[in-house]
């Protein structure tokens, strides 16, 4: 895509598309198999979310296989719940001594309760956040990168195959040290998913349709994630071959192999086709394009990447990030404390099912509804129109967020639908804008540095819930980190709004006094 870089009348340069769009290469490829390859995609990255959300929901059990992490007193399982006793009562049992000493006349002299590993505890929080959050932005920027310049199908598919994997190898481990670096493989499979599929989509669908092709895309993530709870509270406890915990992960690494396969066998990247329609047509033209193509490539790398970070440091795409940062620590605060929350709060409650549905209705929901109404609305008013769908969608999401913390089950099941139909628009809209600010030729590295910013930041904030929950409280602290960033995130995109609504006035402010000067 060719650009012109203009100033407007307060200095801010900004990028504008020309007519003319190089990067439209989704006029070689049918509609039909665009959308085809926007599913491919979203399956990808809806196995690749399921093994990133897994630990969590087998946490417990894994920590008391692997004896790591907090220890507390819990209901004794091996004790029918009609008995009595339950982890609402045993939690009030601080020592080891007293919880093994909660009798009844019921139980034949066993204890209620018992001393064991709740999944809690600094050991989860790495394993769960900072592992996986370094990995994936270091795997994020190389691949982002290299996507750039080589075949995106190739490398997303190759990427599956080795978060998959990983997945079905961390079913064999034996120690949490073992989890930990096979969860860096996961999560460096992963990083490509993002950054390969929003540059794919660019080169898929044209400018109207990006919000809901992303949409799409990123509904995986919520079909991944939603699935977690399903295979982490069914699949241990029907305890395959008396392995428990350990299908969860070979079921859940063995369908992303297919994926691959039919991403390499049945789809191209529009990209080599464009390149390869050229050549049929225009050989004396290729020859030269290759030509200048070989002089681009032997450029120094530290060089591109240096023209392609000063795009990432453009102050709009710097106060798109801040928001993200703040909106993607509030999901990742519950994503990673939903299944402890209900297990600390509510123990007994069946929240799988639950927690699935709930995902899977109301995150992808809201993700197609975002990038549909925001394909609408900034036909008519502009980029700024997908800011402020965002700013309003958070706003509006907030006390529902609120909600699934102060009411019992169900009740906090019908908030979180809600919040989630509100909140969840947001990744495709926040994609569709970044990509839309950014040149064609930058887009998948670009994407891959805000990223690595926004993962970092919501990835590893999270790991501090632990340490102040023991303060204030462990209710308190996720009001504070998830309903609370929900406020935040949406302030600095109601800014963003006003700044690129400026922007473009002031732009078409100039272009008038230009053309005036013209005549």
């Amino acid at each position: 895509m060719e650009e012109e870089c203009m100033v407007d009348e307060s200095g801010i340069k900004t990028i504008v598309p020309t007519p003319e769009k190089a990067a439209s290469d989704f006029s070689i490829v049918k509609r039909s198999k665009a959308w085809y390859m926007v599913a491919l995609m979203s399956l990808c990255y809806g196995i690749g979310e399921l093994s990133h959300f897994l630990v969590g929901t087998t946490s417990r059990v894994m920590s008391q296989d692997l004896e790591y992490g907090d220890q507390s007193c819990l209901r004794n399982s091996s004790i029918p719940e009609q008995l009595g006793g339950g982890n609402t009562t045993c939690s009030e049992y601080l020592q080891q001594e007293t919880c093994d000493s909660v009798l009844t006349n019921l139980t034949n002299g066993s204890s209620i309760c018992q001393w064991d590993y709740n999944g809690m505890g600094i050991e989860y929080q790495i394993l769960a956040g900072p592992s996986f959050i370094l990995a994936f932005s270091i795997g994020g920027l190389l691949i982002g990168a290299l996507a750039d310049r080589y075949n995106r199908v190739v490398i997303l598919a190759t990427s599956t195959i080795v978060f998959s994997a990983c997945t079905v190898v961390m079913g064999t481990a034996q120690e949490v040290w073992q989890l930990i670096f096979l969860r860096f493989g996961v999560a460096f499979g992963e990083s490509a998913c993002q950054p390969v599929s929003a540059s794919l989509v660019m080169s898929l669908f044209p400018q109207s349709l990006h919000g809901a092709a992303l949409g799409l895309v990123n509904w995986g993530i919520y079909f991944g994630y939603g699935l977690s709870y399903v295979v982490g509270n069914y699949i241990p406890p029907l305890d395959i071959l008396g392995q428990g915990w350990r299908w969860a992960y070979y079921l859940s690494g063995i369908p992303g192999f297919l994926f691959a396969a039919l991403l390499l066998l049945t789809t191209s990247d529009p990209r080599s086709l464009a390149a390869s329609k050229k050549d049929d047509i225009l050989p004396l033209e290729a020859e030269r394009s290759s030509k200048k193509d070989k002089e681009i490539e032997s450029k120094s790398i530290c060089n591109t990447a240096w023209i392609n970070l000063s795009f990432f440091l453009h102050p709009f795409v710097i106060l798109l990030c801040l928001g993200a940062c703040f909106r993607h620590t509030a999901g990742f605060s519950w994503a990673y404390n939903s299944q402890l929350y209900f297990d600390y709060y509510y123990p007994g409650t069946d929240v799988g099912m639950w927690l699935f549905s709930v995902s899977i209705v109301g995150g992808s929901s809201g993700i197609l509804i975002g990038g549909a109404v925001s394909d609408r609305i900034v036909k008519r008013t502009g980029l700024h129109a997908r800011a402020w769908v965002l700013a309003a969608s958070q706003t509006i999401a907030s006390p529902f967020a609120a909600g699934v913390l102060l009411l019992p089950p169900p009740y906090c099941f019908a908030s979180l639908l809600i919040a989630y139909l509100f909140a969840e628009m947001w990744f495709g809209v926040l994609f569709a804008i970044l990509i839309e600010l950014v040149p064609a030729s930058a887009c998948s590295f670009v994407i891959a540095v805000f990223l690595f910013v926004m993962n970092n930041v919501g990835g590893n904030v999270p790991v501090i819930i632990t340490p102040i929950s023991k303060t204030m409280g462990y209710r308190e602290t996720l009001l504070l980190f998830y309903p609370g960033f929900f406020l935040i995130s949406a302030a600095l995109f109601g800014i963003m709004g006003i700044a690129l609504r400026k922007s473009n006035i002031d732009r078409k402010n100039s272009q008038s006094v230009v053309q005036k000067c013209e005549s």
